[in-house]
């Protein structure tokens, strides 16, 4: 074996193509991922109490908001049922503003509680309560029944 030659292999890894990979494949993820979009501010003006302030016993007025196959289903009190649809909100937002303004002429503004199902949509309970915040609503709390 003396007319043979042996070659030394090398034994080793080439990194110029790993790298290329690698940087293809971080290019692709970064381009391709979804971020969750910033949740919109609700509006909340923190007032400073007193204790010699006199609270005024003004019961609350309730707002139920349900679901709906769709939209949501919305009972201001003992008033009839209001269904916000997703394809016009417009027009149930309307038919609330005009249940609330009538009750705020009758009873006074008062402190609100919005009672919700868990199932409705975030983007209704959003839109309900800029509503009741146009209206001049600033009492407004969210409740659970027990």
């Amino acid at each position: 074996m003396t007319g043979i030659s042996r070659r030394k292999l090398s034994i080793g890894l080439r990194m110029t193509p790993m790298i290329d990979v690698i940087f293809l494949l971080l290019t692709f993820f970064v381009l391709t991922a979804k971020f969750q979009e910033p949740e919109q501010l609700l509006p909340i003006l923190m007032g400073q109490t007193d204790a010699h302030v006199a609270h005024l016993d003004s019961r609350p007025m309730p707002i139920r908001i349900k679901t709906d196959r769709v939209g949501c289903v919305v009972v201001v009190g003992d008033q009839p049922e209001t269904l916000i649809t997703a394809e016009n909100p417009a027009k149930g937002l309307l038919a609330l503003t005009q249940i609330v303004q009538t009750h705020i002429e009758t009873a006074g503004a008062g402190p609100i509680e919005i009672y919700c199902d868990d199932a409705v949509a975030w983007d209704f309970v959003v839109k309900i309560y800029d509503v009741l915040y146009a209206l001049g609503a600033q009492n407004i709390t969210f409740r659970i029944e027990e």
